[in-house]
């Protein structure tokens, strides 16, 4: 999603946001404020258009993505009832057992010192009309993992990669935020593929088509800003799904994976109604504040209830929904790593099964 986008759909003139939007994008918001100590090196690196499209334009992502797209089949959940699926709410929706969402490729080895941020984009109009496309952030592995106080180790920053993999060229269109611009400075050979190279304020690229016809982007920056580095990186990409950071163990039956963002959100829609969504995100290791702050100025259509979601304390509450929206449900629960994880899902849910739905999400330490 590029700039342009995120005016079109965030902006003032966008249409207005539905309480659950407003409640995802108040959560980021909270968490990118606490980790905003960890994060120097995003400000005092060279043409940020990338950071900024792939990594920390959260707040409207958040917004964006409440409402995400369906995507592949292979992504979908299974179609037949789990042993503990609940029985169908008023709308319809029966729960059945999901598979895990996973990330299509991997690095074998992967950079030293780096761990990879996944996520999916794409895949619908309102949110940007390229097909759906796939980005791994490999950043240096203190940052990922680290909460606060996480320091640089002393071997020095090992840089950073961006990997984008596309069904198409993604110079094809704006929205897939594909960066740099202009003509490239040069060509390398990419396991018998020729790959166009960019040099630009630091950070080197590589574009390729692979024999399967999918189109590949490699960026490097600091230790890895070099042509033969991104050249084995990019030889050591394989074919090798890797399960998400956030993962539901019950879903509705006959809904797709919209989209994600590793460790901190992750979509469902449902196939008949895109309009209708289920959210799952996760507070960062830096968030220090508490169940109820998440809470803090939500538009409650009834009291919170205290509730128990996996053995800990959780809140449950029903949102005021804006003019001709009806209410949604929103649930807060905590991970057994110590963050919390929120739930934000409509009424066509029962109470029910949304804490059925809490009781099985996990989430990668």
């Amino acid at each position: 999603m590029n700039e342009t986008t995120l005016l079109r759909e965030a902006g003032p003139e966008a249409p207005a946001l539905t309480p659950a939007a407003r409640a995802a994008a108040r959560a980021a918001l909270l968490e990118e404020i606490a980790a905003a100590g960890t994060r120097r090196w995003r400000s005092r690196l060279p043409g940020r258009r990338v950071s900024l499209r792939i990594g920390t334009a959260l707040v409207a992502v958040a917004a964006a993505w409440t409402t995400a797209v369906v995507v592949a089949p292979e992504d979908a959940v299974p179609q037949s009832p789990a042993p503990s699926a609940a029985a169908p709410a008023p709308g319809g929706i029966t729960l059945v057992a999901a598979e895990a969402v996973t990330f299509p490729v991997a690095l074998d080895p992967e950079p030293e010192g780096l761990a990879p941020l996944h996520s999916r984009r794409g895949g619908m109009p309102r949110y940007g009309s390229t097909p759906p496309y796939f980005v791994a952030a490999y950043e240096p592995a203190y940052l990922v993992s680290g909460g606060p106080g996480a320091t640089e180790p002393a071997s020095g920053d090992p840089g950073r990669v961006l990997l984008g993999l596309y069904p198409e060229d993604p110079r094809s269109s704006e929205e897939y935020g594909f960066w740099p611009e202009g003509e490239p400075t040069g060509t390398a050979t990419v396991d018998g593929a020729e790959a166009s190279v960019w040099t630009e304020d630091g950070t080197v690229s590589l574009l390729w088509e692979r024999p399967d016809g999918q189109w590949v982007w490699l960026a490097g920056e600091g230790a890895q800003a070099r042509a033969e580095a991104l050249v084995a990186v990019g030889e050591s990409i394989v074919d090798r799904p890797q399960p998400v950071g956030l993962q539901f163990g019950l879903a509705p039956a006959g809904w797709s994976v919209g989209g994600y963002e590793e460790s901190r959100s992750l979509d469902l829609v449902s196939d008949a109604d895109p309009l209708q969504s289920l959210r799952l995100s996760a507070t960062g290791a830096q968030y220090t504040g508490t169940i109820d702050g998440l809470l803090d100025g939500m538009p409650t259509a009834a009291p919170v209830e205290t509730v128990t979601v996996q053995g800990r304390p959780g809140r449950l509450a029903l949102l005021t929904g804006d003019a001709g929206t009806p209410p949604s449900w929103t649930l807060l629960g905590q991970l057994p790593d110590g963050r919390f994880f929120q739930l934000l899902a409509p009424q066509e849910l029962t109470r029910e099964q949304l804490l059925q739905i809490g009781e099985q999400v996990t989430a990668a330490s």
